[in-house]
This record gives structure tokens, sequence and C-alpha cells, in this order.
């Protein structure tokens, strides 16, 4: 503060970093209480979050998830294009586990579960009402969005690996979640899986009952009509007739019953296609009716059913060294032979420009729609072959025809049941023998010690957002506050600063109108010293051929503390030794007056209206070497007045008579008061307030003074907080003064006491 009084912008910016960052901390220092507060605030809602919380347990479960492949009864094709497309995959089955459908599956295992053990107290997020466990399970619509809601699923990255998570209060429903979901995932993809074979299986068993009774209804009828017509048996060549016709009529009705299954399980898979792709769906269509295809499917069932035609008709006990069968066998496997390898050309291409999730039902599709074609084919040849054998069981006699067609429908229908049977037990089999692709890796476990919260880290996090909002704090008021808080707010701009004076509030108990002369009331002071100063700087702040007699004391608005500065000042100059005369021309509120105790009457005003002398208008003062002039009467035209030539000479006239004449006048933004005076002193000093006068309207001020004369030499902070981090000069007086001070008032306490 004992530098050049004189502005030094060179100086000053090489300060600005500096200057910034000690901005920043006399923020924090005058709003410490507050910068605090929202620290512990923010810090102590943490410390109480975190011991209140309440625990949660997190338990785990994986799965391995794999792309389907074909039955191992028959073998993989092409696995080497498995994993091509398997990222695609694992997107599609995790929308699965996020489907209702999962979850209602899901929900309805745990209510299972709720049912067989009761145990209230290890549910929570579940149950109907937290608060009362007596109620019981929520409700299948509910617990399948609380399901939804609480268990999550996610991929671990580059792998076929999903993980189940669950979170709950209840380590033992948190394990429950994940294990239902796990089970209910596991028998869903086993299902679907499976779809094929069951619905087969499904069929066959309906067709299984049915020709069960169908043979034993039969059965009953033909044992009737041997009692009835006393009948043992068919001669011999109506015997051989029959069973060649029951033989080939039992297969037709087995390759029509087989063709209608697989029809069933192709209509399934194709609609479960054309939802996923109606295109692929129209395609694999046009593959399976190429006429090629159906033409070696034509030949291949065509050479089988005369090859048992031939077996049959010859009666050949050992078919595989007869040359007839042998022949038919070497052209089947031929033709079986082209039909294979067209096949394989056509899953090979399916494969390729099929995608990873729709290639396995792509292929079931193009199998069952290839197999339901041949089994037709099938069922075509026999059904001729039928009709030339009815054609000749037509022409047995009359007597033996009935019997015979008794006989027919018995065997028919029992090697059509034996048939069916065989096939249902395929069906089994392969249904049984399809795996699920996906394996469980780590069930769910009931967590031993909770997850959540992290105490710590909340207690951490609240310690960072509370500094965090504190610091925010302070750069907002930084940005939004555009009042004074440092002298180099106002340096920056260009603008001298004579001195600041400290906010005299700390340094008097009872401060009020009657204490505000503190050079006078406590002279030991921080404040004194502080006008002390600021007088010296004043002497020298004009380089004139005379010293500086008169001096107007102004501000940018109300309430900025002029006239205290006036008062103070004034009476600063007097206990110098100087004779000093102090002016009230604030004819619009004065209040010079009061700080000095002094009537307001027989003032300026009354002495330029001529009501009073002039010596009844200048009154002594309480200090030594001041006198004032108060404001008096309040006129109504105080701007005429100002600028009347009779205060200007009065004014000169008064020069003679003081060594220094200090003015308070109104504030300068209010009324042009100030400008008009300003013209008349020798030295007119602006008055701001720290984190009350704004910047701007310093500026202002300043500008407006400047206009009218040149006898502006700076501007003089008042209030200004010693607690504030600034001011090193002060701080220091502050300790030796102060310290001093405090002995003088303890001495002179003693004093007291012992008189």
């Amino acid at each position: 503060m004992d530098g050049n009084i004189f502005n030094n912008n060179s100086n000053i910016n090489e300060e600005k970093p500096l200057s910034n960052l000690r901005d920043y901390l006399i923020i924090f220092f005058q709003h410490k209480w507050t910068v605090l507060s929202i620290f512990l605030i923010s810090f102590l809602v943490a410390v109480f979050y975190a011991i209140n919380a309440r625990d949660v347990y997190t338990s785990e479960g994986s799965i391995k998830i794999s792309i389907p492949k074909s039955n191992p009864l028959t073998g993989p094709l092409f696995e080497q294009f498995q994993e091509f497309g398997s990222d695609r995959f694992i997107a599609n089955e995790l929308e699965i586990l996020k489907s209702r459908t999962l979850a209602e599956i899901a929900a309805k295992s745990i209510l299972d579960t709720f049912e067989l053990s009761k145990r209230h107290n290890d549910f929570f997020i579940l149950l109907k009402d937290r608060k009362h466990p007596e109620l019981g399970i929520a409700e299948l619509e509910e617990l399948i969005k609380k399901l939804q809601k609480n268990v999550k699923f996610e991929q671990k990255r580059g792998l076929d690996i999903i993980v189940f998570k669950a979170d709950s209060p209840s380590p033992y429903e948190a394990a429950l979640m994940v294990n239902a979901f796990i089970n209910a995932y596991y028998e869903y993809n086993l299902r679907v899986n499976r779809t094929r074979y069951t619905l087969a299986r499904e069929f066959l068993e309906q067709q299984r009952e049915s020709k069960s009774r169908d043979l034993k209804n039969i059965e009953n009828a033909l044992s009737e009509f041997q009692q009835r017509n006393n009948v043992v048996a068919l001669d011999e060549q109506a015997k051989t007739l029959v069973e060649q016709l029951s033989n080939f009529e039992s297969q037709m009705k087995a390759a029509e019953i087989e063709a209608n299954a697989k029809q069933r399980a192709l209509d399934e898979f194709k609609k479960q296609l054309a939802v996923k792709d109606k295109e692929i769906s129209k395609y694999i269509e046009g593959l399976s009716a190429e006429p090629y295809i159906k033409n070696l499917q034509e030949q291949l069932a065509k050479l089988e059913v005369q090859k048992e035609v031939v077996i049959a008709q010859q009666q050949i006990k050992n078919p595989e060294n007869d040359p007839n069968v042998i022949q038919y066998n070497r052209a089947i496997s031929e033709l079986q032979a082209k039909l294979n390898s067209r096949l394989s050309s056509l899953e090979q291409n399916l494969t390729a420009y099929t995608p990873a999730d729709l290639r396995q039902l792509s292929i079931d599709v193009l199998k069952l729609d290839l197999e339901v074609q041949s089994a037709k084919a099938k069922a075509s040849q026999l059904k001729d072959v039928v009709k030339s054998y009815e054609a000749r069981f037509s022409k047995l006699p009359v007597q033996s025809i009935e019997f015979a067609r008794l006989e027919r429908d018995r065997l028919s229908n029992e090697k059509l049941y034996l048939l069916i049977e065989e096939k249902y037990q395929e069906a089994v089999i392969s249904e049984k023998s399809i795996p699920s692709n996906v394996q469980v890796i780590d069930a769910g476990i009931i967590p031993l010690k909770p997850s959540k919260p992290n105490r710590t880290l909340i207690i951490f996090i609240g310690l960072i957002l509370g500094a965090g909002l504190a610091v925010g704090y302070i750069f907002a008021r930084k940005y939004f506050d555009v009042t004074i808080k440092t002298p180099e707010d106002i340096q920056r701009r260009g603008i001298n600063v004579l001195n600041w004076i400290p906010d005299a509030r700390e340094f008097e108990e009872n401060f009020d109108e009657m204490h505000e002369v503190i050079v006078v009331n406590r002279p030991d002071s921080i404040p004194t010293e502080a006008f002390l100063s600021t007088k010296m700087k004043l002497q020298f702040s004009k380089l004139l051929d005379r010293k500086i007699k008169s001096i107007l004391v102004t501000s940018p608005t109300p309430q900025d503390g002029k006239t205290f500065v006036c008062g103070n000042l004034a009476a600063t100059f007097a206990i110098t030794n100087n004779k000093v005369l102090a002016i009230d021309l604030d004819l619009r509120k004065p209040r010079l007056h009061r700080i000095f105790g002094i009537e307001r009457s027989n003032g300026i005003i009354d002495y330029l209206f001529l009501n009073i002398s002039f010596d009844e208008m200048i009154k002594p003062t309480f200090v030594n070497n001041l006198d004032i002039i108060t404001a008096g009467t309040i006129a109504p035209n105080p701007a005429e007045i100002v600028s009347s030539k009779t205060l200007q000479e009065l004014l000169e006239r008064l020069k003679d008579m003081y060594d220094v004449i200090i003015i308070d006048s109104p504030p300068t933004i209010s009324v042009s008061d100030a400008g008009v005076l300003s013209s008349y002193v020798d030295a007119t000093v602006l008055v701001a307030s720290i984190n009350q006068t704004r910047i701007d309207l310093l500026n202002e001020a300043i500008n407006i003074l400047k206009s009218v004369s040149d006898s502006f030499v700076g501007v003089i902070l008042n209030r200004f907080n010693m607690t504030n981090g600034y001011g090193y000069y002060y701080k220091y007086y502050y300790y030796y003064y102060g310290s001093e001070g405090k002995k003088k008032r303890k001495l002179k306490k003693t004093e007291t006491n012992l008189n």
C-alpha cells in the first residue's frame, strides 16, 4: 500500500494473474462462513447417507451361449461357419433375456418357490408392500415388472458369456432372482431348440393312440366274424395277397403320417422364419421347388417301392444277396448320392448368405421341406401299388372276401401301429438328444457380504462434492457480482486508488453516528492510521504551485460512506495542526452535522438566503481546529444554489480563512451537484465501498467528474474488510497497534478498578 500512488499500467498487467487468484481468495474470506456451510452441509449429508443407507447384496451368475448346431445323431453340417456373426446372435439372445416372456417364466418359478418356502423375511423387492411383508409376494404382472427392472444382463467383452446380476437388500432374494432367470432361459432355449422334434413327437403320439384304438377295434371285429362264421384261416393264396396288401397299405399310411408330422413342424418353422425375414423364407421355397430335386425324389421313391414289390412278389428271403435287389440298391445309391450332393450345395449357399442367428432355422426349414416332399413322393408311389393289389384283392372268392378284408385291416393296422411306434420312439430319442446351446457356468449364490453402499466412497464423494460446490459458489460470486472487491478491481481500469479504509465497525464496538469520527474516538486504530496515510497522499496527489486547500468528497451512489470519510478526513487534517472547515453541501439529504453532534439549523442555505450572519453560519466541533458549516434549512432548488455565483464567492472567502476545506456533496450518479462542485475545488475524491459499489457505476461517476473539471485525483475504498486475506501492510499494523491498543485498554481498566 506504501508504493507509488500514481497508476502504473505495466506493473498492474504483470501482476494480473496473481491479482485474479487473490480476487478469489478475497471472495473466500469475505464469504467464508457461507462457503464453509456449503462444504459442511454437503459433507454431512454424504456422511448421514453413508451411515443410514441400507445394505444391498449382489448375486451374479453366468452362462455361455453357443450358436445352435444340428441333431447330434446326424452330425453338424459346415461347422466351420458357426462362429461367423456370433456378436449379432448374442445381441439377439440378450433381447430375449429382456423380454416379457422370459420374465413371466421366471416370475411363475419364483411364485412357486414362495408358495413352498413361505420365507417372508427373505424377500424385500418382490413383496407387495415392503412395510407389510405378511401380505406376501406381488401379483404376477407386478412381479414381472419388478424382475425386468432389477435383473440386469451384460455380455463379457469379446466372449459368448452373459452375466446375470441382481441387487437386493435380501441376499437370498438376489440369488433367487438370478437363478430364476438362468433356469427360465435354459428351459426356454431348450424348448426352442427341440421345437421340430417336439411337434413331430406330439403328432406321432396322437397317431399312436389313434392307431392303437383302431387295431383293437379291428381285432375284435375279426374275432367276432370268425366265431360267427366258424372261419379259422384264409387259404394260402389269399393269405399271401392280404399280407402283401396290408404291408404296402401300412407303409403308405406311415408315409402319409410322416409327411403330415413333418409338414406340421415345417409350417411352424416357416412361420418363425417369415416373422424374422420374409425374403429368406421365399428364397428357401424357391430352392425346395427346384425341378431337378423333385425329379430325383420321385425317382428314388419309385425305385424303393419297386424294390419292395419285387421282394414281396418273389418272396425273397435274403434280399441283400439277390441280384435284382442289388441292382435296385445300386441305382438307389447313385440317385441318393446325386440328391445329397445337390442338398450340400444348397446348404452351403444358404449358410453363406444367411445371418448367423437365422442360419440353423433356415437349414431346418429347407431340410423339412425336402423331407416332406420325399415322404409325399413315397406315399404316392405306394398308393399306386396299393391300388394294383386292391384290384387283385377284389377278385377273391365271395365267401372269403369279407374275412380277407377284416384280416387285411388287422394286418394293415398292426403294421402301421408298429411303424408309428417305431417312428414315435425315434422322435422321442431325437427330441431328448437335442441339447441346449446354453451352458450354465456359475449359478447365483447367496452373497455373504453386501456390495453396496461403498460408504468410504460416498463420504469421499461428499467431500469432493462439497469442495466443488464451495468452489463453484466462489466462482459464481466472482462471475455475477460486479461490485468492487479489491483495489486491483479499480487499478486494472487505470484509476488511481488513493487508499483503502478498513471497516470501522470491526474496531468500534458501539459504532453509531456519535462514534463515526473514529480518528478522535480511536486514535490508535487501524482506520485512524489509514486516514493519516490518505491525508498525506492527498497533499501530494497533484503537482500544483500551491498546496491543495479545498477537497470535494463524493461517491457514485448513496450508502458508500462518503460522509463518514468526509468527517474523518476533516478531523485528520485538524488533529495535525491544520485549521479545517467541513462544509455539508449535500443539500438534499445532509448528514455531516449528525456525526459531530450539531444541529442542522443555521447552515449555509440560511446564510445564502440572508437569514443569518456569516459568523452564525460557522460552528465549532468537539475536534480542535475543526469548524463545520451545516446544510441548514432544506431548499427546494439545491441545483440552483450549488451553481450560484454567491456560493463560489463564499468558498473563495473561506479558503482565505482556513488551511483546508473539506466538502461533502451528493452522490455523483444521482444528481449533478457533485460535478458542478468539483469545478470549484482543488481536488475531488470518490468514495467507493467494498462489496457495494458497482464498478460500472464507479466508471460512470469518474467520467462525469472528468467531463466537468480536472480536479479528480482518485478513489478512496471504504469498508475494507481486514479478514479478506488482503492488505499485508494493514495486517502487520493491526498486529502491532492492535496489541498495543489492547495493552492500553487493559491498563486503563485496571486503573479504573483501583480508583
